[in-house]
């Protein structure tokens, strides 16, 4: 069989964590039928998310900016903080998302102040649009 003959995956089953809590598991379904469970420990499933990350999103990026815009779904997140690295080179950002995985993100300091304008900016149309819908 050559290699376009394979299998594609066409769908993801289910996804989760071991009883045991050990493994992260993921169940596929592949184009001639077949199921496959695929089985990975916490360190190699980040580090498999990390670089599917690094592989979709720049082509993500790329068609939708050529489109016009960048359109990005979010993830909900319970907790946030942030800290200066040691050395100040950098501001560290952690995200805990909703479903317990942490994320964090290392912003040059020049990006982060940007950020912080940002997030000043969104905060306040979000808090003034909250206000009008209760009028």
């Amino acid at each position: 069989m050559s290699e376009t003959d394979e299998p594609n995956v066409v769908g993801m089953i289910s996804a989760g964590v071991t009883e045991e809590g050990g493994l992260a598991e993921i169940t596929l379904k592949h184009s001639d039928g077949s199921i496959q469970v695929l089985r990975f420990s916490p360190t190699l499933f980040l580090t498999l998310v990390k670089k599917v990350f690094e592989l979709v999103l720049p082509e993500k990026m790329r068609t939708a900016e050529s489109a016009g815009h960048l359109e990005v779904a979010p993830f909900p997140v319970s907790k946030t903080s942030a800290q200066e690295a040691f050395g100040g080179n950098a501001i560290i950002i952690h995200l805990r998302l909703q479903n317990g995985i942490l994320a964090g993100f290392a912003l040059p300091p020049q990006e982060a102040a940007e950020l912080h304008t940002q997030l000043g900016a969104a905060v306040e149309n979000a808090l003034r649009q909250q206000s009008q819908s209760r009028h």
